[in-house]
C-alpha cells in the first residue's frame, strides 16, 4: 500500500531527528548559528510537512506560500527584525496563516522571554492566533490572540516540545494535523484556535490573561482613543494662561474650537501613526519615537522631525498646520513624552510591519465615528469631551465593511473592466480609467482599487518584460521579478483614484491609508536602497484626487440660501462634482463606483426641503443609501460599473417603489450577491449590488450569488425581463415556479394593511425619550418595567408581554412581567390600542409568522407587532396568518428563512395576504374561525396538563387542528396539488 503524506512526512522527520542527535554536541554550540539551522534543519522540517520552502515548485514570488526573511537582512535593524518564516495559504498571499521565529540551538527559549515576546508581537499585529518559536531542539507554539506583555509573556506558550517528542507518532500526528500545508488545506489550524481557551464576555477578559486578550483593532483603537482624549485635553488646557484667559491667536475659542481641537488631535495621531509605521518598515532607519521621547523638549522635537518628513514625504500628513507654529504650546513635556516612549519600538506591542493596511483603515473607521467637544461647565468654564457623532448615532456605530466583501466588488467592477473579456487592457490603457468612492470614509474601498491596481500592474509586467523596462520598473534580485518604482505607484494614484467624504479628518485618513498603501511593499529593498530613493518628496498631492464635501447637495442650494453663515454652510459642505473632477467628468464620468454608502434617514428640513426637488426617485423618507442609489446613474460614464453593498430593504419595501423602478429600468444588472449573515453588528440585512448603467437590459442574464459560511456560492441565474419594472417587490431568491405561485396568492387577496390598523409595540426605554426625558440612570435601573415578580402597586402597572412568552396560537404571559405603562415610557404607543377589546400580535424575531389572539389592556413590548381588524374575524385572519401558505408567501417578501438573526418587520406584516372573502366562500370563512378557536383553547388546555399522556393528546390535537385549517387556507385560493407540495417543500427548507 502506497505511504500517505504524514507517513512519508514522519520517516523523514526521523531522519532529521537522528542527524540532529548524532551531532548534538556540534550543534548546541554557541558557534552554531542561526542561518545554519534554518538551511540544515528547520527549511528541511517544514519541507516535510509540505511546505515548498525552497519554492522549487512556487517560482512567481507574488504566488509563494512560504516567504522567508534572509538572516543578514535581521541584522543591524535596531532590533526591528522581521519574522523568519511567514506561511500563506494560495490562493491569499497577503494573509499570514502563521509565523514560525527561528533561533540557534545553544540559546534556551524558555529562559528567553524576549523570543516569546518577539514571536507573539508578530501574529498578534497580523492576527495569526499563534505562531511558533524553535531552534529545531525545542518547538514552542506561542498564543498571539491577545496583547502580549513582556512581563507574562511565558505564559502564551501553549504547548511545547522537544524534538525527540517527535519520535512517538501520535505526539506528531497532533502537530501535523495544525501545522502541515495538508492540515492547512484542510481547514484545520482556524478550528485549533477556535479550540484553545477564550474568554466569555467582558468579565471574563479581565481574569484571563491579564485582561489583554484583544484582537490587534480593538486594541490599538482603544489605545488612540485613550491618546486622543489625553492630547485634545493638553492642548486646550496649554492654550490659556494661568489666569484662564487664552493665549493669543489661539485656535481653540470661537464657534469653531472643537472643530480646531479635533483637526489637531487628529493631525497628531496621524503622523505618530505614520512615524511607526516608517519605522518599522525599515524606511526610516533612524528611530525616530525614541529621539522624540527623549529629547529636552518632546514636543518641539516632534514639530522639528515633522517639518523634516514634510520636506521629505509631502502629502497631507505633515503638511503644515497651526500645531507646527513656535507660538503652539503643544501637549506637557511630561505626557508628549510618555506617549512617544510607549509607542517606541523596543516597548510597543505593535508593529506596523504586520499590522494589515486594511485593518489600521478598520481602526480608524471607528476613530473617525467620535469628535472632540469642547462643552461649558456649570461653573462657567470649559471641558473637554470625547462624544460619538451624530450620524454615527443615527446609524447605531461605524461599520467598517469587511475586506472579502471589499475584495468582491472590486473584482467585480475594476477587475472586470481591466481583464476586458480576456484580453488585459496594458498600462499605457489603465492609465485614462477613473475609480471612485464618493462615501469613502476612512478609505477601504480606495484602499481595496489601488491594491488590485498595484497586483494587476506587477503581473503585468512581469508578464512582458520589455514594457516593465520601458516604464521604469526595476528588477529585484533577490525575488527574480520587475517591481514598480514609486513614481509608477503615484502615476496609479494620482490618475486612477478619487473619493469624497463629507468629514474632511476622514478625506485626510484616506490619503493616510493610500500613502501607507503604497509604502507597504518598498521594504522589498534593503533600507539603504529606499533611502536612495527617497532623495525626493515621494508622497503624491492627493487633494486635487481625494475631496471633502456632500456628495449629495450640490452648490446650487446656496442659490437660495444667501443667509447661510458660515457654521451652517460647512455643516451642509455643499459639493460640484464637476468643478471637482473636471478631468473624469470631460470623459462623462467615472468608469467605476464602488462602495458602502451610509444607512440612515436624514430629518434636517433644510436637506430634506433640497432632496424633495432634486430627488425623482424617493418615496416619502429620505435614507441616505437611496439617495446614493439614485444619484449614482449622475456620477458613472455610459456602461460604467456601479459595485455597492447596501441594505437589502429596497427590494421589498412598499415605500421604496419609485427607486424600484428606477434601477430596474435604468441599469444592466450583472451580479446580486445575496449576504445570509448580518455582516456588520447592526441587524441590518445586505447584500452587493453589481450594476452597468445601461438601460437596454432585454434578455440580459443576472447572477445571483450567495455568500453563506465563508463561502461565495453561484445560487441561480434570472432573465432580467422577470424583473418588475413597475415598482413591484422584487425577490431575486425566488425560483420562477414561487414568483408564480406568489402572483396567484397576491392577486386573490387583499394585503393586511388595507384591512387593518398595524401598530409597533410599546418601547420602554431610550435615552433622551420619555416625559420625562430618559437618562443613563433610567437605562440601567430599568424602573417602568418589572419582570419575575407579582403586580407591584399602584393602578399604571400593566401585564407587558414580550415576543418570548407568546407561541403559535397561545398567550404564555404567567402575571409575572409588568409595566409602568404612561407618558414615562419611551415610545408609549396610542392607549386606544391596548383598550381594543380582541388584538392579533406577531412575533419580531422570527423567520416566520407567529401570532395568537391577545385582549384587553395588555401591553404588547416593541417586539411584537400588533394587528387590528374592525372588518374581518380576529380568528379568521389569526388562522391565515398562522398557515403555511403565509409562510410561503413571507418567504418570498422577506427570504431570511433559517437565518439566525431573522426579523418580521412591520412592513413585511403590512404586506401579508388575506384571501379575498365571497359568499360562495363563507363557509371555508367560518369553518377556520371554528378551528381556530378550537385551537386557542386547546393551546390553553396544553399548558395547564399534567400527565404525559394528556400532554400527547393535545400536541397531536394541535397538529391535527393546524393542518386542517392550512388545507382550508388552500382551498380558499383554489391552489393545485402541485402547487400546495410546493408550499409543503418551502416549510421543511
Amino acid at each position: 500500500m502506497k505511504p500517505t503524506q504524514i507517513e512519508i512526512a514522519f520517516e523523514n522527520i526521523q531522519q532529521l531527528i537522528n542527524h540532529f542527535e548524532a551531532g548534538i554536541k556540534h550543534y548546541l554550540s554557541p558557534n552554531y548559528q542561526e542561518a545554519e539551522v534554518r538551511k540544515e534543519f528547520i527549511d528541511k522540517f517544514y519541507t516535510f510537512l509540505g511546505w515548498d520552502v525552497n519554492h522549487d515548485h512556487q517560482k512567481n514570488p507574488f504566488e509563494q506560500e512560504v516567504k522567508i526573511e534572509k538572516a543578514q537582512r535581521q541584522q543591524g535593524a535596531l532590533g526591528q527584525k522581521r519574522a523568519d518564516y511567514a506561511f500563506f495559504l494560495a490562493p491569499n498571499f497577503k494573509k499570514e496563516q502563521f509565523f514560525v521565529e527561528a533561533k540557534k540551538p545553544s540559546r534556551t527559549l524558555r529562559q528567553n522571554k524576549d523570543d516569546y515576546f518577539q514571536t507573539a508581537k508578530y501574529g498578534w499585529n497580523a492576527g495569526t492566533g499563534v505562531s511558533i518559536l524553535t531552534d529545531f531542539e525545542e518547538i514552542v507554539i506561542i498564543d498571539c490572540r491577545f496583547r502580549p506583555d513582556f512581563d507574562t509573556i511565558l505564559q502564551n506558550e501553549i504547548k511545547y516540545y522537544k524534538y525527540t517528542d517527535f519520535r512517538d507518532f501520535e505526539t506528531f500526528e497532533s502537530f501535523y494535523w495544525i501545522f502541515s500545508h495538508e492540515a492547512l488545506l484542510a481547514g484545520n489550524l482556524p478550528k485549533y484556535i477556535d479550540l484553545l481557551q477564550k474568554p466569555k464576555g467582558k468579565t471574563a477578559q479581565l481574569k484571563l490573561f491579564g485582561g489583554k486578550y484583544q484582537s490587534i483593532d480593538e486594541s490599538f483603537l482603544n489605545y488612540i482613543d485613550d491618546k486622543r482624549a489625553d492630547l485634545a485635553k493638553a492642548f486646550y488646557q496649554n492654550s490659556f494662561d494661568a489666569n484662564g484667559n487664552p493665549l493669543p491667536n489661539t485656535p481653540f475659542v470661537g464657534w469653531d474650537a472643537s472643530y480646531s481641537l479635533t483637526e489637531a488631535t487628529q493631525r497628531t495621531i496621524d503622523r505618530i501613526v505614520f512615524i511607526r509605521f516608517l519605522e518599522d518598515k525599515l524606511i526610516e532607519t533612524e528611530n525616530i519615537m525614541y529621539n522624540i521621547a527623549t529629547a529636552t523638549h518632546p514636543w518641539a522635537k516632534f514639530v522639528e522631525y515633522s517639518k523634516y518628513l514634510d520636506g521629505k514625504y509631502n502629502g497631507i500628513v505633515f503638511k503644515p498646520l497651526f500645531i507646527d507654529d513656535k507660538n503652539f504650546v503643544g501637549a506637557h513635556d511630561d505626557l508628549f513624552r510618555a506617549l512617544c516612549a510607549d509607542l517606541d519600538h523596543t516597548n510597543t506591542p505593535y508593529d506596523f510591519n504586520y499590522i494589515p493596511i486594511h485593518i489600521l483603515g478598520s481602526i480608524y473607521e471607528r476613530f473617525l465615528g467620535k469628535v472632540v467637544v469642547i462643552k461649558p461647565t456649570t461653573n462657567g468654564k470649559f471641558e473637554v469631551e470625547i462624544e460619538v457623532k451624530p450620524e454615527v448615532r443615527k446609524a447605531g456605530g461605524v461599520f467598517y465593511t469587511p475586506k472579502y466583501i471589499v475584495d468582491y466588488i472590486v473584482e467585480n467592477t475594476i477587475g472586470k473592466i481591466l481583464n476586458n473579456n480576456g484580453k488585459p487592457i496594458p498600462p499605457s490603457g489603465v492609465t485614462g480609467l477613473h475609480f471612485a468612492d464618493i462615501a469613502c470614509g476612512s478609505g477601504s474601498f480606495l484602499i481595496g482599487v489601488f491594491e488590485y491596481l498595484l497586483d494587476y500592474h506587477n503581473k503585468w509586467y512581469n508578464d512582458n518584460p520589455e514594457i516593465a523596462i520601458k516604464d521604469g520598473c526595476k528588477y529585484n534580485e533577490d525575488k527574480g521579478v520587475y517591481v514598480m518604482s514609486i513614481h509608477q505607484k503615484q502615476h496609479i494614484l494620482l490618475n486612477n483614484i478619487y473619493g469624497v467624504d463629507i468629514d474632511l479628518q476622514a478625506t485626510e485618513v484616506t490619503q493616510l491609508s493610500l500613502f501607507l498603501k503604497m509604502l507597504e511593499d518598498e521594504t522589498t529593498s534593503t533600507a539603504n536602497d529606499m533611502m536612495v530613493l527617497f532623495h525626493e518628496k515621494i508622497l503624491p498631492n492627493l487633494t486635487h484626487n481625494i475631496k471633502c464635501g456632500n456628495s449629495l447637495i450640490g452648490t446650487d442650494i446656496l442659490t437660495n440660501k444667501l443667509d447661510l453663515d458660515l457654521e451652517q454652510e460647512r455643516k451642509l459642505n455643499p459639493f460640484d462634482f464637476k468643478m471637482a473632477f473636471p478631468k473624469v467628468f470631460k470623459k462623462g464620468g467615472f468608469d467605476a463606483i464602488v462602495g458602502n454608502p451610509p444607512y440612515y434617514k436624514i430629518t434636517d428640513k433644510m436637506q430634506t426641503d433640497y432632496f424633495a426637488i432634486k430627488y425623482i426617485h424617493q418615496n416619502y423618507q429620505y435614507d441616505l443609501y437611496l439617495l446614493f442609489m439614485e444619484r449614482y446613474q449622475d456620477w458613472l460614464k455610459p456602461n460604467g460599473i456601479l459595485g455597492i453593498i447596501i441594505p437589502n430593504t429596497w427590494l421589498q419595501s412598499i415605500t421604496f417603489k419609485n427607486i424600484r423602478q428606477h434601477l430596474a429600468t435604468n441599469y444592466l444588472w450583472q451580479k446580486v450577491l445575496h449576504i445570509a449573515e448580518h455582516i456588520f453588528k447592526a441587524v441590518v440585512d445586505t447584500h452587493v449590488l453589481i450594476f452597468e448603467k445601461n438601460n437596454q437590459i432585454d434578455n440580459n442574464l443576472v447572477t445571483i450569488e450567495k455568500y453563506e459560511k465563508n463561502n461565495f456560492s453561484d445560487y441561480q441565474t434570472i432573465n432580467q425581463n422577470n424583473i418588475p419594472k413597475d415598482g413591484a417587490i422584487i425577490n431575486l431568491l425566488a425560483k420562477p415556479e414561487e414568483i408564480n405561485l406568489f402572483n396567484k396568492i397576491k392577486k386573490n387577496s387583499k394585503s393586511i394593511n388595507e384591512i387593518c390598523q398595524v401598530y409597533n409595540g410599546v418601547k420602554p426605554f431610550e435615552k433622551g425619550k420619555g416625559i420625562p426625558a430618559q437618562t443613563e440612570l433610567v437605562m440601567k435601573d430599568k424602573p417602568y418595567v418589572k419582570e419575575n415578580q407579582s403586580k407591584p402597586e399602584g393602578e399604571n402597572w400593566l401585564p407587558l408581554l414580550r415576543g418570548s412568552l407568546m407561541h403559535k396560537y397561545e398567550n404564555r404571559w404567567n402575571n409575572d412581567s409588568w409595566v409602568l405603562y404612561g407618558k414615562n415610557l419611551a415610545a408609549p404607543r396610542d392607549p386606544k390600542i391596548f383598550e381594543a377589546k380582541e388584538k392579533i400580535i406577531i412575533r419580531q424575531t422570527s423567520d416566520r409568522i407567529i401570532a395568537t389572539i391577545i385582549g384587553k389592556e395588555i401591553i404588547a413590548r416593541d417586539n411584537l407587532h400588533i394587528v387590528i381588524s374592525n372588518k374581518i374575524s380576529h380568528q379568521f385572519i389569526l388562522g391565515v396568518l398562522n398557515s403555511r401558505l403565509t409562510d410561503f408567501y413571507y418567504y418570498q417578501i422577506n427570504p431570511e428563512q433559517g437565518e439566525v438573526l431573522a426579523q418580521v418587520k412591520k412592513m413585511h406584516v403590512e404586506q401579508l395576504p388575506i384571501p379575498l372573502l365571497t359568499k360562495s366562500n363563507q363557509e371555508t370563512h367560518d369553518a377556520i374561525v371554528n378551528l381556530v378557536e378550537q385551537l386557542l383553547q386547546t393551546k390553553q388546555q396544553q399548558q395547564t396538563a399534567v400527565t404525559e399522556r394528556d400532554k400527547i393528546y393535545l400536541d397531536e390535537k394541535c397538529q391535527r387542528i393546524d393542518q386542517q385549517i392550512n388545507h382550508l387556507v388552500y382551498d380558499l385560493y383554489g391552489l393545485s396539488q402541485s402547487e400546495i407540495d410546493l408550499i409543503e417543500q418551502s416549510h421543511v427548507k
